[in-house]
C-alpha cells in the first residue's frame, strides 16, 4: 500500500512539473568549472548565482523560489539565473570564497561576484535582479534582446516617429492596471523598446 501511495505521489509531482508554464529545476543553469567563464564572464549577460549543497536545509527551503525566479528569466537577453553544486564542484566554490550555504552572488561580466545579503524570498530576489542585474533589451545591442523583443523592435522600427509616440502613450496608460507578472514584464519591455526607438 505504501509503495502504491509513493508511486502515486511521484506521478503527481512529475505531472505538475511538466504542466505548461510550470517552473522546472532545469530552468536554473548549472555551472561547472568548464562552463563558468563562458556563461558568467563572456556571455554578455549579468548572472545571479546560488552556491549550494544538496544537504543544506536553507538551500532546500529557498529552492522553489529560486526555480521560479529562473523561470521568469529563462528567456531574458540580459540576465542568467544559475547555481553551483558545491559538493560536486568544491574547487569552484572555494575559488569564489564560499564558506556557507547558500551563498548568493551577482556577477556583472567579471570573475568577481558581489555577495547578495538580502532576503531569500522570490519577491526579494526578483527585486534585486530587476534593480541591479536586468539591463533589459538594448536596441544598440539587439543580441541582448529575446527573439520576441527583436521581432517587436523590427515591427516598430518601420513605423513613423508619431506612431511610436502614440504607442508609448497607449502602453503607459496600461501600467496602472492589474495583470500577471509576465504580462507586466512584457508591457514594461515594450515601453522600454519604444522609448529607446523614439530617442534614436
Amino acid at each position: 500500500m505504501m509503495s502504491r501511495t509513493l508511486a502515486l505521489v511521484a506521478a503527481v509531482l512529475v505531472a505538475a512539473a511538466t504542466l505548461p508554464g510550470a517552473a522546472r529545476a532545469d530552468d536554473v543553469v548549472s555551472l561547472t568549472p568548464s562552463n563558468f567563464d563562458d556563461i558568467v564572464v563572456n556571455s554578455g549577460k549579468n548572472t545571479f548565482v546560488k552556491f549550494f549543497a544538496p544537504w543544506c536545509g536553507h538551500c532546500k527551503r529557498m529552492a522553489p523560489d529560486y526555480v521560479s525566479l529562473a523561470k521568469e528569466y529563462k528567456d531574458s537577453g540580459s540576465v542568467t539565473i544559475a547555481e553551483v553544486d558545491c559538493t560536486a564542484h568544491q574547487s569552484l566554490c572555494t575559488e569564489h570564497g564560499v564558506t556557507g550555504f547558500p551563498t548568493l552572488k551577482s556577477f556583472m561580466g567579471t570573475k568577481e561576484g558581489e555577495k547578495y545579503g538580502s532576503g531569500r524570498s522570490l519577491d526579494a530576489m526578483r527585486t534585486h535582479v530587476e534593480e541591479n542585474l536586468d539591463k533589459g533589451c538594448q536596441i544598440s545591442n539587439l543580441e541582448s534582446c529575446s527573439e520576441k523583443e527583436q521581432n517587436y523592435h523590427t515591427k516598430w522600427a518601420a513605423k513613423t516617429a508619431e506612431d511610436v509616440s502614440k504607442e508609448i502613450e497607449r502602453l503607459k496608460g496600461m501600467t496602472s492596471k492589474t495583470m500577471k507578472a509576465d504580462l507586466k514584464e512584457w508591457l514594461n519591455s515594450r515601453i522600454s523598446l519604444l522609448t529607446q526607438l523614439s530617442a534614436a
